[in-house]
């Protein structure tokens, strides 16, 4: 499958069009994620899908496991709530093995504890994809799962692999801070007997929203005024009942100037205007200002005032930002709500802080 198709069916199986997908092709070597196979690692410069990628010739083992590097900080780990991840994906290719086999793919995401190396204190929450491991001799096969990483509980058909808690406890904890990605070849929970496998992969790749959401009502920065919480990604509460928020589509890009910032959550056809300054307030905590929380600070500058229709304001394509700029800049909506719980007049939207390229 060529690699724009397969991005296009990660975006529509993520049902996000606000969204960016990073992709190791292995171009000359590159691995950023530290990729493995565990042993008789080696990046091919042909038979990939398409060009180099990453293979294994003897490979030992009762489940082939290819993952990203412990301990490694790559575009594959860290915070998946904070960053929008909204699916993983990856190309594989079985070249020969000994015995016959059909074993499913299995997506693994795991907690170290901060400890790289140990399993004392791993967290691990696993899916079953639909799809199965290809057979020799039938090319390459994609495989691209959901992520639900803004569910505070442990979504259908997700499992706890390890870790102590509630189901819950163990997908949030390693929601908020995933420090590896594993594939695993089966059902984790059986066992299998070993073969001798010749195996490769290309195209890990990880799909996120534009930018990085912060400052939500939700209690884990500043606290909402009066008690209007709100779950993330949302800031606090309007007269809708649940928060307002920012979603970014197009890129980073100020060359391609096709940035586009919606706001949504907003009550009916409420005045609400876009700003976006240096830096985060009070750590990116925010202070309390009206019905919700002003995180953005600075140097702020007003991007347009707008009229929402059906709850939701747009700014763009041609925001017609250029340099000199910041290379991050942080944006927030700040609205009218006369009819908000805290009496106020007006509420302001979680924040997003985008960084941008030339």
């Amino acid at each position: 499958m060529h690699v724009l198709t397969r991005i296009l069916a990660t975006l529509a199986l993520a049902g996000c069009a606000a969204a960016q997908t990073f992709v190791e092709g292995f171009t000359n070597g590159s691995n950023q994620g530290a990729w493995t196979w565990g042993a008789g690692d080696q990046i091919v410069a042909t038979g990939g899908n398409p060009g180099h990628y990453l293979r294994t010739q003897v490979l030992d083992t009762f489940a082939p496991q290819p993952r990203t590097g412990a301990g490694v900080t790559s575009p594959f780990t860290g915070d998946y709530r904070a960053r929008g991840v909204t699916a993983v994906g990856i190309d594989l290719i079985t070249l020969g093995t000994q015995f016959n086999f059909q074993r499913e793919v299995t997506l693994i995401l795991e907690n170290d504890g901060g400890t790289p190396g140990s399993v004392g204190d791993d967290l691990a929450v696993y899916l079953i994809s639909p799809g199965f491991v290809p057979q020799p001799g039938t090319g390459w096969a994609s495989f691209d799962v959901p992520i639900p990483a803004q569910s505070a509980t442990l979504p259908p058909g997700w499992q706890v692999l390890q870790g102590g808690g509630s189901p819950n406890q163990v997908w949030n904890a390693v929601l908020t801070n995933v420090s590896r990605v594993r594939w695993f070849y089966g059902n984790p929970e059986f066992f299998f007997i070993f073969d001798i496998w010749q195996v490769g992969l290309d195209n890990p790749r990880i799909t996120s929203e534009l930018g990085t959401a912060f400052c939500f009502g939700d209690g884990s920065g500043t606290a909402c005024p009066c008690g209007n919480a709100s779950a993330a990604p949302r800031g606090c509460a309007n007269s809708t009942g649940q928060g307002a928020q920012l979603v970014a589509t197009g890129s980073p890009s100020l060359a391609a100037n096709d940035l586009v910032i919606s706001a949504s959550g907003l009550p009916g056809s409420a005045p609400v205007l876009l700003f976006h300054g240096t830096a985060p307030a009070n750590g990116g905590a925010g202070f309390v200002f009206g019905d919700g929380l002003r995180c953005v600070g600075g140097t702020v500058t007003r991007v347009g005032t707008r009229q929402a229709q059906a709850g939701v304001a747009q700014w763009g394509p041609g925001l017609g930002l250029s340099l000199p700029f910041p290379q991050t800049v942080h944006f927030q909506s700040w609205y009218r709500n006369v009819a908000g719980p805290c009496g106020s007049g007006w509420n302001l939207s979680s924040a997003r802080s985008i960084t941008f390229t030339p």
